[in-house]
């Protein structure tokens, strides 16, 4: 492939279309491995930019040595032709002499213009080239630029939603804990509880006993003499008291005693 066609395919692929292919990489699967070989790529295409402008800069240099030299030699004849001109013009005899090496002279340079035109062409040529080439290279340049920034920014924003991630888990924590504190064990609930439990338990266990004392009674059949009221009167008479004995009664009762 000749210079003006690679130059021409390597300037078509743009800079914008490596930054696509990288945002593109980003939503992979792997973005980091996928980001590293893309920057790489686009790397490797800027330092080959870089390569072809170097390239073009070189041949534009030789281009324009070879034109400035065949420049000064037809510059020099095109003197030589301008003065034999004026010794013929100025010449009385001898002119045919004169007029035959003018004639040889004007056929050589007549000969280089052609070849002088092409040369001057090529300088103009390769210049667009390298013109265009350096706009490309900046293009990518900003490209690969733009494309850095972005995988930073990309990375950050990662690094922030992580911890964003985090602190919204410790929120969540944190919520958890203050709803156990307002309802849990932490209010006294727990212990009312264990009281309540405790108070229930005691009054079972009084039930229970009134109940096996009832029992008892029904099955004896027999009353002790503090609940039989006739065999606590006759207890009293014995004692020498009288049942439901009036202060009288009593009085009376102790002055017998005398």
């Amino acid at each position: 492939m000749s210079l003006l066609s690679f130059t021409k395919c390597f300037i078509g692929a743009g800079g914008e279309q490596a930054a696509a292919a990288l945002t593109t990489a980003m939503v992979k699967m792997s973005p980091e491995a996928a980001t590293a070989a893309e920057l790489k790529k686009m790397e490797q295409d800027l330092d080959a930019a870089g390569q072809l402008i170097s390239q073009l800069q070189c041949e534009l240099t030789d281009e324009r040595h070879a034109y400035d030299a065949i420049n000064a030699h037809y510059t020099q004849m095109m003197g030589a032709a301008e003065n034999l001109q004026h010794q013929i013009d100025a010449a009385s005899f001898l002119k045919d002499p004169l007029q035959a090496s003018l004639a040889t002279l004007v056929a050589q340079i007549e000969e280089m213009v052609p070849e002088l035109d092409q040369d001057k062409k090529e300088i103009e040529s390769t210049l667009a080239l390298l013109t265009e080439a350096e706009v490309a290279y900046q293009a990518k340049a900003t490209a690969l630029r733009d494309a850095k920034a972005k995988l930073t920014r990309a990375k950050n924003d990662m690094a922030h939603a992580a911890v964003e991630e985090q602190r919204a888990a410790w929120r969540a924590e944190t919520a958890r804990a203050v709803t156990g504190l307002s309802s849990g064990s932490g209010s006294g609930s727990g212990i009312n509880v264990a009281v309540d439990a405790m108070m229930q338990t005691a009054q079972a266990t009084r039930d229970r006993a009134a109940t096996l004392d009832m029992k008892a009674k029904a099955l004896s059949g027999a009353k002790t003499t503090e609940e039989d009221p006739n065999i606590a009167a006759a207890m009293s008479a014995a004692a020498g008291r009288v049942a439901n004995a009036t202060v009288a009664d009593r009085l009376a009762a102790l002055q017998q005693r005398k």
